[in-house]
C-alpha cells in the first residue's frame, strides 16, 4: 500500500496520516495470522478424517479373517469314515464308488459305498459294548454252524488280520467281515463290513472288506477306550 502525501500539509495531517498507515499494517498482520490459525486447524481435522476410516477398514477385515478359521468345523465321524471307506475300498476294486451316509449316529453309523455290479455296507458301533457285540456275533455263527449245529463250514468265522483291530473274523457264506478295536475290559468300535455284487466274488470281496475295515478303524480318533 502506497500513501501519497501532499507536500504543502500541515505536520499534524502527516502524523495522522502515517497513524492510519500503522493501524491497516497492524489489521493486516493480525489478519494473516488468523488466517494461517484457520488453515493449519482445517489440515489437522482433514488429516484426522482420512485416518480414521482407514485404521478402522484396516483393523476389521484382519480381526474377521482371525477369527473364522477357529469357527470352522471339520468332517464329523460319520463323513471321515464313510470317505475314508469309500477311497480304500475303490482303491482295491479298481473302480470308483460313490458313498451314502445312511445313519451318522457314532453308535449306529452306517454308510453305503456303490459302484458298478458292487453294493459295500459299512456298519461302526463306537462305545463300551462294541467286543460284546462282536462275541455275540461270532458265537451265534459257531454255535449254529459249527460241529454242534448245521455244520457249513462257508458259515463259519476264520480268523483274519485287520490293521487298527484287535480281533477280526470273515464269514465266506455271507461276504461280511466283522471286527473289533475293543477288548472285554476296554470300549472301541465294533466294525461290520458286507460285499455283495456280480463285481466282487469271494476273494476280491475279502480284500475289499478288510480295506474299508482298515480305513473305517482309522477314522475313529482314540481306538480302544
Amino acid at each position: 500500500m502506497v500513501l501519497v502525501v501532499p507536500r504543502r500539509r500541515s505536520g499534524s495531517a502527516v502524523v495522522r496520516a502515517l497513524a492510519v498507515l500503522a493501524a491497516v499494517l497492524a489489521g493486516c498482520a493480525l489478519l494473516a495470522g488468523c488466517g494461517g490459525s484457520s488453515t493449519s486447524r482445517a489440515a489437522d481435522q482433514g488429516a484426522s478424517r482420512q485416518a480414521s476410516p482407514g485404521a478402522s477398514r484396516q483393523a476389521s477385515p484382519g480381526a474377521s479373517r482371525q477369527a473364522s478359521p477357529s469357527g470352522s468345523r471339520g468332517p464329523s465321524l460319520a463323513e471321515r469314515v464313510c470317505d475314508g471307506a469309500r477311497q480304500a475300498a475303490a482303491k482295491t476294486l479298481g473302480s470308483p464308488l460313490t458313498a451314502r451316509i445312511v445313519s451318522p449316529a457314532p453308535a449306529a453309523l452306517q454308510c453305503v459305498l456303490t459302484g458298478h455290479q458292487v453294493q459295500v455296507t459299512v456298519g461302526s458301533q463306537a462305545g463300551t459294548r462294541a467286543y460284546t457285540e462282536f462275541d455275540t456275533e461270532t458265537a451265534h455263527q459257531e454255535q449254529v454252524y459249527g460241529n454242534g449245529g448245521v455244520h457249513d463250514p462257508s458259515q463259519y468265522p476264520s480268523p483274519i488280520t485287520v490293521p487298527g483291530s484287535v480281533v477280526a473274523v470273515w464269514i465266506p457264506a455271507q461276504l461280511l467281515l466283522v471286527a473289533t478295536n475293543a477288548t472285554p475290559t476296554t470300549g472301541g468300535a465294533y466294525v461290520t463290513v458286507a460285499v455283495k455284487g456280480r463285481a466282487a466274488p469271494a476273494r476280491i470281496a475279502l480284500r475289499i472288506a478288510e480295506a474299508a475295515a482298515r480305513a473305517t478303524f482309522a477314522a475313529h480318533p482314540n481306538g480302544p477306550s
